[in-house]
């Protein structure tokens, strides 16, 4: 079987024939599908105003459910679309009954909005378990399922950490969670559209995700999946009138919401990201999530070998198989370095402590070698360059 050509598909990307493009972790690169996308939109915007939601936007939106679906292998029933993780989470949390359920368990390692939502909801009895890290860069399952009990109304972590590039196992934290009746979302950012999914195989209840990274479709648009058999439990407090079920009839003497994920979308989304949002799903769908597993897998196993032979100190788990594309380089001066690559046209990004890089599909082994070589010329520039111990 022949696989992809990445060479042609590079091609797709512009942005490549200026710079090396080393930041998907923070922004997927703009791709000529994605802007041709946008551009219909405007077109329709223009040619036909208003009537445009009937004859093209609302199927485009049912479209990019359906897209997405595929991507992990759910029923477009179980899919929104919401503008944001965090307005997923506000929808979610306003679903829930904290009563007897109170706490919430997270990890110190997971993107600071999960942390962020569940606390502010202190004031309502919700109680926000932080787990940490032993080395930071990994979760101990132990010592999350220590903090999984019959008081849990949610484990809430990522797939993969933001940071680190550490792939936990949601299989098991499934198991996990299925023993005490606690529900298990997740945090799909930094996973979706570079490590596959079989979302059903998973036991995951509620996924979140969006287009922002590696599913190439920017901002604005942001996906939501809902096991199909917990959806009816779930009234939304947090709602508007793309979540009832007969939008169009204005009524206001009661609220019906619609019997699928849908319910748990709110106001009038932004169509140019939907159409954003479709492209950049479809050239993943095109492509297929394993086949860029694979792909990327490799660059970054060459990335981190490369660093290594350069005495580089990366932050990033031992066994690279249970790694994902980020890739983390500690330094005393992270922002000063991302502007020295810059000045080199490589963009890449910076954490506290740390450079992240997060090599693509659409990256090939000069963008390597390139960061690498850069990198090394700012050390040997840079006496503050080296990291300082960790305490």
């Amino acid at each position: 079987m022949i696989g992809p050509d990445w060479v042609a598909l590079r091609r797709e990307f512009p942005s490549l024939g200026k710079i090396s493009y080393l930041n998907t972790c923070s922004l997927g690169l703009l791709s000529k599908r994605c802007r041709d996308a946008t551009e219909r939109y405007l077109d329709l915007w223009l040619e036909l105003g208003a009537s445009a939601w009937y004859s093209h936007w609302m199927n485009e939106m049912t479209s990019l459910r359906a897209e997405f679906s595929t991507l992990i292998s759910s029923k477009i029933e179980e899919i929104a679309l919401v503008p944001s993780i965090s307005a997923g989470l506000t929808a979610v949390s306003s679903s829930l009954d904290f009563s007897n359920r109170y706490k919430v368990v997270t990890t110190e390692l997971d993107f600071p909005t999960l942390a962020y939502h569940f606390s502010a909801l202190q004031a309502k009895g919700v109680e926000t378990v932080i787990v940490p890290s032993d080395d930071g860069v990994t979760v101990d399952i132990e010592r999350l399922a220590e903090q999984v009990d019959e008081h849990t109304a949610l484990l809430a972590t990522s797939r993969v950490f933001f940071t680190t590039g550490w792939i936990q196992d949601v299989t098991a934290l499934s198991k996990i969670c299925k023993r005490t009746g606690t529900l298990l979302l997740v945090d799909d950012y930094q996973a979706t559209g570079q490590v596959p999914l079989d979302i059903r195989k998973s036991g995951i209840d509620i996924l979140l995700t969006g287009g922002l990274k590696w599913l190439l479709g920017g901002s604005g648009i942001s996906y939501m999946y809902v096991r199909n058999e917990l959806i009816s439990s779930l009234q939304p407090t947090a709602t508007g009138w793309f979540a009832q079920r007969d939008q169009f009839s204005f009524k206001i003497d009661s609220t019906e919401y619609k019997e699928d994920a849908r319910r748990f979308e709110s106001g009038t989304p932004s169509v140019s990201a939907v159409y954003a949002g479709k492209a950049g799903v479809s050239l993943i769908n095109e492509i297929g999530v394993e086949n860029i597993r694979v792909r990327t897998l490799n660059l970054t196993k060459h990335l981190a070998e490369k660093l290594y032979e350069n005495n580089f100190s990366l932050r990033i788990p031992l066994d690279l198989d249970q790694h994902a594309s980020i890739t983390m380089i500690e330094t005393r001066e992270p922002r000063r370095v991302v502007e020295q690559l810059r000045e080199k046209e490589i963009i890449v990004d910076s954490r506290p402590g740390g450079v992240r890089l997060s090599p693509y599909f659409y990256n090939d082994e000069n963008d390597i070698a390139k960061v690498v070589s850069s990198l090394v010329e700012i050390r040997e520039a840079t006496p503050e360059f080296d990291n300082p111990k960790r305490s």
